[in-house]
């Protein structure tokens, strides 16, 4: 008789058991893999573009990377790059976040940027430029930006709704422009 309790528990043990099994295999949710949008990824990023006679064009420094190959575009964030266009002029550009085109050279830069100038011409003075958005092509060498920026050259500041640059020239055209001047004060003085 001690054997068919034990046969009979061990049967109701297994039972239990397996519908433990059968429970928890139903709870547990499935796992979609779905194919991603990333091709590669990188962190703290140093690269150097160099034009067709092999001198350095930009040099780029990031702290993250990812490649999309849907949009064929680097996106990066935390990006300074150091900029060449042409032999008079340089510049340095930072911003929040980035996304470059190598094959087409289409540059948009977000999460706000400053782009200031390095000109080799002894005696100029830097121009910097702050806003929130900035649009480029690294190959015609030129950006724009339809959001308000703010510039600033020695002691001079203004505001501009747009601008628009050719870098590799160093002119800038910069549309609704805001100034405010401050007059010397006033001194009353006898002319005789």
């Amino acid at each position: 008789m001690n054997t068919r309790i034990l046969i009979v528990l061990a049967l109701v043990m297994a039972a239990i058991a397996g519908w433990f099994f059968y429970k928890q295999d139903s709870v547990t949710p499935t796992v979609n893999i779905a194919p991603s949008e990333v091709d590669y990824e990188a962190t703290e990023i140093k690269a150097v573009q160099t034009n067709d006679e092999g001198e350095t064009e930009y040099e780029l420094n990031a702290d993250s990377l990812t490649h999309n190959p849907t949009t064929n575009q680097d996106e990066m964030s935390g990006i300074t790059m150091d900029w060449a266009p042409g032999t008079e002029q340089r510049y340095q550009i930072s911003a929040g976040t980035a996304a470059i085109n190598q094959q087409t050279g289409e540059l948009k830069l977000t999460g706000g940027f400053v782009l200031t100038s390095k000109g080799t011409t002894e005696g100029a003075t830097p121009i910097k430029v702050t806003g929130q958005t900035l649009f480029g092509n690294t190959k015609k060498r030129a950006v724009y930006s339809n959001e308000p920026v703010k510039v600033e050259q020695g002691d001079n500041r203004f505001e501009a709704a747009s601008m628009k640059a050719d870098l590799e020239a160093g002119d800038y055209e910069f549309g609704q422009v805001a100034v405010t001047f401050m007059p010397a004060a006033r001194q009353d003085a006898k002319l005789f």
